[in-house]
């Protein structure tokens, strides 16, 4: 009889819990997100997922929350984000979530603007970065293997994978949080097919607790659409024209699954020296209606494109249309829906028009007014330095080899890497080769510059007339940004990595002094106040008085070079565009005189900048 009546009572709490439950309209599948025949489900509601890309890493975190609210003003219900892992952990085994790589901070902005988020944390992740986010120290590991199951590289995987997850753990969907859905891996089939190796990343994710969605994101080839992934895994697509017929290529090789394009490319990485492409946004917006009218899921790339701050930016070698290496740009505008300073476009506009449409709730926010731009007028640099006068000013490290080494062997990510030897005189005119070096060489005896060597030049040659006491020889070279897509993406060492051979392919010439110059603090400059007759590359000094701190955008009156405000290295600028002024952020900048320091590289036109309130693109293409 006990037992009965415990019995009756236990039936009873359980009755009195789903009462409750009901009548608090709690639903027994919150926290739950997934994906099957008849679409995306989210916490037991079936969900269109119209997504933006906004990554935190490229926006100062006071812009966060303009971004994602003007993404969700659009009609869009998610955020796409990567994680940079080589920003994450720039030194093995150090990790940095502070400041701009707050992760934590925007999921939690976008959780409170009621954003889902769908978290690509890699580990490769291409997106123009230098060498797709892969660290510059796993390409030093003795004979390591970059994405495959080479126990070394997997074995930092997962370090990092345990970390990052552990980061983004609060804000899983089954925690409380809006991550709905990670991505494994990145573009895997434009470099691998091996399906366990996905499966092993995947088990990462899984054992991390996240019961959301896995999904994978590939390029718009057949023979990329069609590569394998292990079962459980939402086949994604990326592409950028030709929506409606790719569209119907993933669900012929995914027919049980809904189709989602998880990069729609909205534009072009910006790539050195080459306008800016741009397409008609009307026709473009007029495509976007056309799938989501047949139900597919979306993602526009890049909603808001910001900037590589610092020296992120990637490059491209031997893939189609850049068979010869270019660089990417600082800028990471790529003709995004929103400008690299987060204003509203035309496109904008049209897409808005579009997404309301299929979210018509979204109506209801307010589109977030544009920041307010300043042209603060000329800027003077008053002092220089030349930047041979300042090796042992800037150096972080000497080395005595025999041999010339590549800076990333001597623990130096990005910068430049000075070597210097010691010449003897010859009998004849000594033609010196720089073998394999990476990426722009200035070559000087006893101080004189004699060349500069770019990529485009395949012979690296120069012939020497060495005086009769010898003489030295400096050899500086510029780390220009890693390969980020293709098959080199293990071969991105940077410097002088095949040394000096002397008469064609006799010897090498020996016995080196090596600084590393990775451009990370100025401090120990020695300026001079006299500008004319200097040596290049060199540095210039100036000030920018300003009241209100606002946007800006400088532009230095030389061919190419860096700019740092306040200390803080802004990035590269280049007088052949495709932007030709550099985005400087009111969060850079104080009331008052702020530092303007350059390293322009090849020669300055006047010694001055100026700050404009609008940015200079070079542009080709309808609108």
């Amino acid at each position: 009889m006990m037992r009965i009546k415990n019995a009756l009572i236990k039936m009873a709490c359980l009755a009195s819990v789903v009462v409750a439950a009901c009548a608090t309209g709690v639903n027994a599948e919150n926290g739950r997100a997934y994906v099957n025949k008849d679409g995306v489900y989210v916490d037991g509601k079936q969900m269109r997922l119209l997504c933006g890309e906004v990554h935190y890493f490229r926006i100062m975190p006071q812009y966060w929350k303009d971004s994602l609210e003007k993404l969700r003003a659009c009609g869009l219900n998610t955020v796409s984000t990567y994680c940079p892992w080589n920003a994450h952990e720039p030194v093995e085994g150090k990790f940095d979530f502070d400041g701009i790589l707050n992760l934590r901070k925007f999921l939690q902005t976008a959780q409170d603007l009621g954003l889902k988020v769908m978290l690509r944390p890699g580990p490769y992740i291409c997106s123009e970065w230098d060498t797709g986010g892969l660290p510059w120290w796993l390409g030093i590991k003795p004979d390591i293997r970059l994405r495959t199951r080479d126990p070394q590289f997997m074995a930092a995987v997962e370090k990092y994978m345990d970390r990052i997850l552990e980061e983004a753990k609060p804000y899983f969907c089954n925690n409380g949080g809006p991550i709905i859905a990670i991505q494994i891996e990145n573009g895997y089939a434009s470099f691998g097919n091996d399906v366990q190796y996905i499966a092993d990343i995947a088990d990462m994710v899984k054992k991390s607790g996240f019961e959301g969605i896995l999904y994978t994101s590939d390029g718009d080839s057949d023979t990329r659409i069609h590569s394998k992934n292990p079962k459980g895994i939402w086949k994604t697509l990326m592409t950028g024209t030709k929506l409606a017929e790719n569209i119907k290529l993933i669900r012929k090789a995914q027919p049980d699954l809904p189709a989602m394009i998880s990069e729609y490319w909205v534009g072009q990485g910006l790539r050195l020296g080459v306008k800016m492409r741009t397409r008609d946004y009307e026709s473009m917006a007029k495509e976007l209606d056309e799938i989501l009218a047949d139900g597919a899921h979306v993602c526009c790339y890049m909603f808001h494109g910001g900037t590589n701050f610092g020296l992120y930016n990637g490059a491209l070698k031997d893939v189609p249309g850049a068979r010869e290496y270019i660089p990417f740009a600082s800028s990471y505008d790529v003709d995004a829906v929103l400008t690299e300073a987060g204003d509203t476009t035309p496109k904008y506009d049209a897409f808005r028009k579009v997404f309301l449409k299929y979210n018509p709730e979204a109506s209801k926010y307010k589109v977030p007014a544009n920041s307010a731009k300043k042209a603060y007028g000329k800027i003077n640099f008053t002092k220089a330095a030349p930047l041979s006068a300042n090796i042992k000013n800037l150096s972080k490290k000497t080395l005595n080899l025999p041999y010339t080494v590549s800076m990333d062997s001597i623990g130096q990510p990005f910068g430049l890497i000075h070597y210097s030897t010691r010449m003897q005189k010859q009998s004849f005119p000594l033609p010196v080769t720089l073998r394999d070096m990476r990426d722009r060489a200035w070559v000087s005896l006893n101080g004189k510059k004699l060349a500069v060597f770019t990529p485009k030049d395949k012979d690296q040659t120069l012939t020497l007339d060495i005086p009769e006491n010898g003489a030295r020889l400096d050899i500086l070279v510029e780390n220009m940004g890693r390969v980020n897509f293709g098959l080199r993406i293990g071969d991105n060492q940077k410097g002088l990595l095949g040394g000096l051979v002397l008469n064609k392919t006799q010897q090498f010439q020996n016995n080196w002094q090596i600084d590393s110059l990775p451009l990370d603090n100025l401090e120990k400059i020695n300026w001079q106040d006299k500008l004319d007759g200097i040596d290049y590359p060199a540095f210039f000094s100036g000030a920018l008085n300003v009241g209100k701190p606002q946007h800006t955008y400088i532009k230095v009156d030389g061919v190419r070079g860096y700019l740092w405000i306040n200390g803080f290295l802004v990035g590269r600028y280049e007088s052949t565009g495709p932007i030709t002024t550099t985005y400087v952020p009111a969060a850079l900048l104080k009331k008052g005189e702020n530092k303007i320091e350059i390293l322009e590289l090849e020669k300055l036109n006047s010694a001055s900048a100026e700050s404009l309130d609008k940015p200079i693109l070079l542009r080709r293409g309808k609108k």
